[in-house]
C-alpha cells in the first residue's frame, strides 16, 4: 500500500514546491513592481521612499538638441532637503569653447539655478555635453506648477532663453497627480 502512495507523492511535491515558490515571486514581485506613466516612471525604494524619474524630454532650437530628465526621491515623512536630481544634455554643430550654464525663470518672477554641477559626458570635440545637477526640491514644485518656465543657457558671454516644451508641462501634470495621490 505504500508503494501505491509514492507515485502521488513524488507528483505532489515538486508542484507543492512550484506553488510555494511562485506565490514567494508574486508577492515579491508587487512589492517592488513599478508604476509607470506616459511621462514617469516610479520606484518604490522602501516603505518610506519613493523615486520618480520623467523620461527624457528632447527638443530642438536654432542650431542646438537640448534633453532634459529629473529624479524625485520622495519620503513618507518630509525631507525638503533632498534635492531633485537634474540632467541635461547638449548638443549642437560648433564646439562648446566654455561650459553651458543653465537656469530657469518660473512665470517671470522666480529664478532657479541648478547645484552641484558635474559633468557626466563630453565628446572629444565638445559638441555633445551631458550634466547632471541638483534643484532645491521646493523650487522644483514651485517648476511644477508654473504657467511659464523659460530654460536660460549661457555659454560664455551668449545666451539663450527658451520656453520649456509642452512635453515638460505634461509631465509636469502627470507628476502633480502622482505625487497629489501619495500625500
Amino acid at each position: 500500500m505504500k508503494l501505491a502512495h509514492k507515485p502521488i507523492l513524488m507528483l505532489l511535491y515538486p508542484i507543492i514546491i512550484l506553488v510555494a515558490l511562485l506565490s514567494c515571486a508574486t508577492q515579491h514581485g508587487y512589492q517592488n513592481r513599478t508604476s509607470n506613466g506616459k511621462y514617469i516612471d516610479v520606484f518604490p525604494l522602501s516603505e518610506n521612499a519613493t523615486q520618480y524619474f520623467v523620461h527624457p524630454i528632447e527638443w530642438k532650437i536654432k542650431e542646438m538638441s537640448i534633453g532634459i530628465d529629473f529624479t524625485i526621491r520622495t519620503h513618507r515623512a518630509p525631507q525638503p532637503n533632498d534635492p531633485v536630481t537634474f540632467c541635461y544634455t547638449l548638443v549642437k554643430e560648433t564646439p562648446f569653447l566654455t561650459d553651458p550654464f543653465l537656469s530657469f525663470i518660473i512665470d517671470d518672477t522666480t529664478a532657479v539655478t541648478p547645484s552641484m554641477i558635474e559633468s557626466l559626458v563630453t565628446d572629444d570635440n565638445s559638441r555633445y555635453v551631458r550634466y547632471s545637477s541638483q534643484i532645491v526640491y521646493y523650487d522644483f514644485l514651485k517648476m511644477l506648477w508654473a504657467k511659464r518656465i523659460d530654460m536660460i543657457i549661457l555659454v560664455g558671454m551668449d545666451d539663450l532663453r527658451i520656453k520649456m516644451p509642452k512635453e515638460f508641462f505634461k509631465a509636469a501634470k502627470e507628476l502633480q497627480q502622482m505625487l497629489q495621490a501619495k500625500m
